[in-house]
């Protein structure tokens, strides 16, 4: 199941390591950077290696034979001794230890707690919906003229950083992961709410007849105005004016295409106003399909929330139980293990359209380029006598629009790469694999509670049969977006055990 590449850059020195290729182990070809050594800038990309460099030139004689040997030897040792030096970096760890994780998370969750009483409407899976989206059209319009449609979301520096014609085009974006890295209720302006998120991805860079796919860790930094309340998720998950609710369709100026309105920065909607490029490295798509490597931290203690039993007891309340068994036993049944089993029976068939209706958007987008890949290839990731041998909670969490259940998945199962005949390509047919995942599975607090769980073939909303989904999450029967949780519980996210903080 360790498939992919995760690029460990330290001090210049990558590293790479394999990572799972379940949906939610992996393809992730992350790039990860343990250098401190970098800043938040308005506009730089001078890391990602887009950038072309000229330089004059000058008259030279030309080199001897033996002038070229010399300078040859003296590059060559000059490479090693580098090479040498940076090795003893290697030791350095891609992942925080647990204990440091959570220290973070915890400190992270006083912030975004602090962040919800100046303004109950925040929603850190909204806000988490909104840079993703964000992310996919800053680099799939960054070389064209629709780029101009962001205006409300960039700063005047982020907003020109595309102004020029580029030579390249960036297309199959994947967000593989985003980290809460600090959440300023103050502002460096003491008048703004400061949000930094590092974001894990991958996309393909067309230049000109070279098309390369890169893995890249950016940090971002968004800012909005304080002493205002946001909107509905409606208007804020994703790329819409937060006035009329039409698409991003803005003037330079910020003026919606749709409704006439203005949108300032910052104002009614997130702006992104710096961003850093941490460490990109190119990645061999094809080669890491079958590859596979050891689990990691299947073994170690299941993080907890620090307050979970407040948490059951908040929830009991909201909805009049009298212990925590009405709830969790049928969710635990019905949601988790029938979900677990049928998301990973659809990867395993390559039918992962099939599960749209379970999967919030970026998961399912995430993982389906991955799916397209094993396509082209003829290949097949299958996870035959795949079973749940235990579901612990770790987590619950609720905000005025969502609620929120993570749960530790233990589970077992043959887990291969075949080709179309059959034919073996990685992994073992009989060999049981055991990992274990950190799944977070979401909904509106407004769904409408069932004393029967919904057919999982079927649409929540209106119940005709689940096999007519579009790309978009929306049923084709009754035009209903169901990706949203509005309706039933959705899987929201998969974490691996040595990357969940909690």
């Amino acid at each position: 199941m360790k498939k992919w590449l995760a690029i460990v850059t330290l001090v210049g020195l990558t590293v790479s390591q394999a990572l799972p290729a379940r949906p939610g182990g992996g393809h992730s070809s992350s790039s990860h950077s343990s250098s401190s050594s970098h800043s938040f800038s308005g506009g730089s990309h001078s890391s990602s290696g887009w950038s072309t460099h000229s330089g004059g030139s000058s008259a030279a004689h030309p080199m001897s034979t033996l002038e070229a040997l010399v300078l040859f030897l003296i590059i060559a040792a000059i490479v090693i001794y580098i090479i040498h030096q940076q090795s003893q970096t290697r030791a350095i760890p891609a992942t925080p230890p647990p204990e440091v994780r959570v220290r973070r998370q915890n400190g992270i969750a006083e912030q975004v707690a602090a962040l919800k009483r100046l303004d109950r409407n925040f929603s850190a899976i909204v806000f988490l919906e909104f840079v993703h989206s964000l992310y996919c059209k800053f680099y799939e319009y960054s070389t064209k003229p629709e780029f101009e449609y962001l205006s409300p979301f960039l700063s005047a520096e982020l907003q020109g950083h595309f102004s020029k014609a580029q030579p390249w085009t960036v297309s199959e974006i994947v967000v593989n992961g985003m980290r809460w890295l600090a959440v300023d209720t103050t502002g460096a302006d003491g008048d703004s709410i400061d949000i930094d998120i590092e974001i894990d991805a991958n996309y393909s860079l067309d230049l000109q007849d070279a098309h390369s796919r890169y893995a890249v860790v950016e940090r971002w930094r968004l800012y909005r105005r304080k002493g205002l309340l946001l909107a509905e998720p409606e208007k804020m998950q994703t790329l819409s004016c937060p006035q009329c609710g039409g698409p991003a369709h803005f003037t330079d100026t910020g003026v919606c295409g749709y409704c006439g309105a203005t949108v300032q920065k910052g104002g009614e909607q997130w702006c992104l106003g710096k961003r850093i490029v941490v460490g990109t490295h190119a990645v061999p798509v094809d080669e890491g399909l079958a590859a596979y490597a050891e689990e990691q931290g299947t073994q170690a203690v299941t993080i907890k929330q620090s307050d979970l039993i407040e948490q059951i007891n908040a929830w009991q309340q909201r909805y009049g139980l009298a212990d925590w068994t009405p709830f969790w036993a049928p969710f635990e049944k019905d949601v988790v293990r029938q979900y677990f089993l049928t998301i990973y029976g659809c990867w395993s068939r390559r039918e992962w359209q099939a599960a749209r209706h379970l999967l919030s958007d970026r998961l399912y987008e995430t993982n389906a380029f991955w799916q397209k890949m094993y396509v082209a290839r003829g290949w097949f990731n299958r996870l035959d006598n795949l079973r749940i041998e235990q579901v612990v909670l770790a987590k619950i969490d609720s905000d005025l629009f969502y609620e929120a259940v993570t749960v530790r998945i233990f589970a077992a199962c043959n887990d291969y790469t075949e080709d179309g005949n059959g034919k073996l390509v990685g992994g073992s047919k009989s060999k049981l694999r055991r990992y274990s995942e950190y799944w977070t599975f979401v909904r509106r607090t407004a769904t409408e509670r069932r004393d029967q769980p919904y057919a999982l073939s079927q649409c929540p909303s209106c119940g005709a049969p689940a096999d007519n989904m579009g790309q978009s999450g929306e049923c084709g029967y009754c035009g209903s977006k169901i990706s949203t949780g509005q309706f039933s519980w959705v899987l929201f996210l998969i974490e691996q055990d040595e990357v969940y903080a909690g």
